[in-house]
């Protein structure tokens, strides 16, 4: 019996030695004592002048007149159905709760136009027929975008794809640039 209350004491002495627990300062009860390795500031210090952070917000891009406005949301395209031909300005924005871009290629209408899975609208099969795109804007986000487009007719899309895209959903709109 005496052996076994010496080994009891003898792993409740080392229980008690290692704390249970470990070195680290996060698990430590805060010290309301101020530090001991830090001088106070000497009585001569000038104060120190700032200056204010520079402003690093950006303002959103301001469309230049005549600049042609385009809405996106959830599976259409709002703007103007007749462009003029030439530098073509389009303030974009996504008026919707996805994300949504926008892109512009020639061709009579959506159907016409070849696709891929999901009916995604196959930008690399276009070629030359492919004009461009915007980023895929948030919520909220919009980009100015431009384009050289000659007279003629084109299909505004959103090409976001998944199992079935943007575009498939009704997100296209045909236009005539004159």
């Amino acid at each position: 019996m005496s052996r076994v209350c010496v080994l009891l004491t003898v792993s409740l002495l080392g229980l008690t030695a290692c704390g249970g627990g470990s070195d680290d300062a996060t698990n430590a009860a805060p010290s309301s004592e101020a530090p001991t390795d830090t001088e106070p500031p000497p009585e001569s210090a000038a104060p120190v002048e700032t200056e204010p952070a520079a402003d690093t917000t950006v303002a959103p891009p301001t469309a230049p007149d005549g600049a042609v406005s385009v809405g996106l949301v959830e599976w259409a395209i709002e703007t103007d159905l007749e462009v003029t031909a030439g530098t073509v300005t389009f303030d974009v924005s996504n008026n919707g709760d996805f994300p949504h871009h926008f892109a512009i290629a020639r061709g009579n209408s959506y159907e016409e136009l070849p696709q891929s899975g999901g009916g995604a609208i196959d930008e690399i099969a276009l070629g030359d027929d492919f004009i461009g795109r915007t980023v895929n804007l948030r919520s909220g986000q919009s980009e100015i975008i431009e384009f050289d487009l000659d007279p003629g007719n084109y299909v505004f899309f959103c090409n976001i794809a998944g199992s079935v895209s943007h575009a498939a959903q009704g997100q296209v709109l045909a236009v005539t640039v004159g």
